[in-house]
């Protein structure tokens, strides 16, 4: 795993905020980091909200998600790299809705 992945899983757990350790976060580094964890926030928020979500593990590790709506007749689809998707299953809420159909 490497340095972006580490500094958002850091921010999830706000085990580094930003104030305090302004110099890491101002790097290229933090700003990737930055944009990732809010848009990983943005997915797990979806898929709690989600009426159906479904799952599966495409050729080299990447995943699937596609997500319904259904009061607003609305889908959603993204694609998570293995480590997004690790991050976002260390919730076990997550962990029970993330889970790919083919294993």
């Amino acid at each position: 795993m490497n340095d972006v992945y580490a500094l958002v899983r850091s921010l999830r757990a706000a085990t580094w905020p930003r104030n305090r350790h302004f110099e890491a976060h101002a790097t290229a580094t933090g700003a990737e980091a930055r944009r990732l964890h809010r848009f990983l926030r943005g997915v797990e928020r979806d898929v709690r909200a989600a009426d159906s979500v479904r799952v599966r593990r495409g050729d080299g590790g990447a995943f699937t998600v596609e997500m319904a709506f259904g009061a607003v007749r609305l889908s959603r689809v993204v694609t998570l790299t293995a480590e997004e998707h690790a991050l976002l299953v260390e919730d076990a809420q997550m962990a029970a809705r993330l889970t790919p159909e083919n294993g």
